[in-house]
């Protein structure tokens, strides 16, 4: 019996994303358009994933919160507003590029 095929799907075809820079940290909202897409995102969305994916950033710290009644994971870039030529938050003082990036982002589906 052979493992089941694993297709990389970007995330977008499960999420929404919202962002918004307090103080100079980026908050990064990831929120399901079909709760039942939880696990998948949850484990796909990793902290580790996503702030390889986000390296750029160069933030001090990468925290997630898991928002499960809600259907939503928040991603905090703490000290992130000073990341560097083409990566600085005063280029895009929303984060609203980054939110998008992260969008794209494959996460593994198995077929079903």
């Amino acid at each position: 019996m052979s493992a089941p095929i694993i297709h990389p799907v970007p995330l977008r075809e499960f999420c929404h994303a919202r962002a918004h820079v307090a103080g100079s940290a980026l908050v990064i909202v990831l929120a399901l358009r079909d709760p039942q897409d939880w696990r998948l995102v949850r484990e796909g969305a990793s902290l580790a994933r996503v702030r390889a994916w986000l390296g750029a950033l160069r933030a001090a710290n990468v925290r997630r919160l898991e928002l499960p009644g809600l259907a939503a994971l928040h991603f905090v870039f703490e000290a992130a507003a000073g990341a560097g030529r083409g990566h600085d938050l005063s280029a895009d003082p929303a984060g609203r590029a980054f939110a998008q990036r992260l969008l794209d982002m494959p996460v593994p589906v198995a077929p079903n």
